[in-house]
């Protein structure tokens, strides 16, 4: 359990580096979304910050789950992103869901594989 929660927390890290990096900084690799999500994406950029923070805030999250900094913390942030993520590929680009839902299984992974740093929040 230990050798697999480490594997997925370094996967969802290099994935979550990655593709903030790619889009705030090279701009190499701009995937063709259809029409619903382009719009969608193209609201976000247009506001001038929104689309911006949230790829700063995907790569801080991608450097600490690599580096192994406040990880539950960075989990319990992660988890209304990575749902968003999910809910974008079902809703606005429907033939494309595997990438959103990987993103989410794996969060989900994570924050039960450490669920025991989460107790004291749960019981009072």
């Amino acid at each position: 359990m230990v050798l697999a929660t480490f594997i997925v927390r370094i996967l969802l890290g290099i994935i979550l580096v990655v593709f903030p990096v790619n889009a705030l900084f090279i701009k190499a690799f701009k995937p063709k979304m259809p029409k619903k999500a382009q719009m969608v994406m193209n609201a976000f950029n247009e506001t001038g910050y929104l689309l911006t923070f949230i790829q700063g805030t995907e790569l801080i999250i991608g450097i600490a789950l690599l580096l192994g900094y406040f990880t539950p913390l960075v989990l319990m942030i992660l988890l209304p992103i990575s749902i968003n993520i999910l809910l974008f590929h079902v809703f606005l680009a429907p033939p494309v869901v595997g990438p959103g839902l990987f993103i989410f299984l794996m969060n989900v992974f994570l924050v039960y594989a450490y669920r025991s740093e989460y107790v004291n929040l749960l019981i009072p």
